[in-house]
């Protein structure tokens, strides 16, 4: 009986001894999974991170004189019987994808008054004008291209000190222009007078062709912005 009870007891040790290895091995095992979990993220978030300086360093070296910031200011006034007055502020930033295409846009802000006799008329405009330009032919330092536009513009005002309803118009225009480098850094834009414009304000719409409407070089030059540009 005493030899039966010591066997007994020997293989309840030897259990526990097998029990405590298949842990020991289990949890090395866990362990194990662990530790390649956490590598892999480790070498994911790595790999997220030089991609994304990649991105940068990229986006940095392609930046490269190929962004302008810019604008016009324009401020105009007559008095004909009918005195008319405005200002306009617009500010552009654009970007050259490639030697042919650039996008970009403007933000503009403009104020303009109007007094008939006693009744005097205020009317203000904020302006979004996103564009894209293709640039077509080249003479030295100056550039032609076409742009293409979806100016939208929202109005309010007044009329002897009475707030007006305000009201907005989204558009599609097209106009030729010109571009004049001055310097590396420094350069002129000239935009001509739509040829094409397509725009509806509160569900009215109005269609203008310009080149079957008699549209003469005086016009475009009377009528022609004049912006100035840094290139960085």
């Amino acid at each position: 009986m005493t030899q039966v009870h010591k066997s007994n007891k020997e293989s309840w040790i030897e259990l526990s001894k097998f029990g405590s290895i298949v842990n020991f091995f289990h949890n090395c095992r866990a362990k194990q999974k662990s530790v390649i979990t956490n590598l892999k993220i480790m070498t994911m978030k790595k790999l997220m991170v030089c991609a994304l300086m990649a991105l940068l360093v990229n986006f940095g070296l392609m930046a490269q004189n190929n962004m302008w910031v810019g604008g016009t200011l324009s401020i105009r006034s007559s008095d004909n019987g009918t005195s008319q007055s405005s200002t306009t502020f617009m500010p552009q930033f654009g970007m050259h994808l490639n030697p042919k295409w650039s996008v970009g846009g403007n933000l503009g802000f403009s104020s303009s008054k109007t007094v008939t006799g006693d009744n005097e008329t205020k009317t203000n405009t904020t302006s979004v004008v996103p564009f894209a330009r293709y640039w077509f032919s080249e003479a030295g330092n100056v550039r032609f291209f076409g742009q293409g536009e979806l100016p939208l513009h929202f109005y309010g005002g007044e009329t002897n000190g009475t707030d007006h309803d305000s009201y907005n118009s989204i558009g599609l225009v097209a106009r030729p222009g010109l571009g004049f480098s001055l310097s590396e850094k420094w350069g002129l834009t000239m935009l001509m007078p739509p040829v094409f414009s397509f725009v509806n304000t509160d569900g009215n719409t109005n269609f203008y062709f310009g080149i079957n409407d008699g549209y003469t070089i005086q016009d475009y030059l009377l009528d022609t912005s004049i912006g100035i540009i840094y290139k960085f």
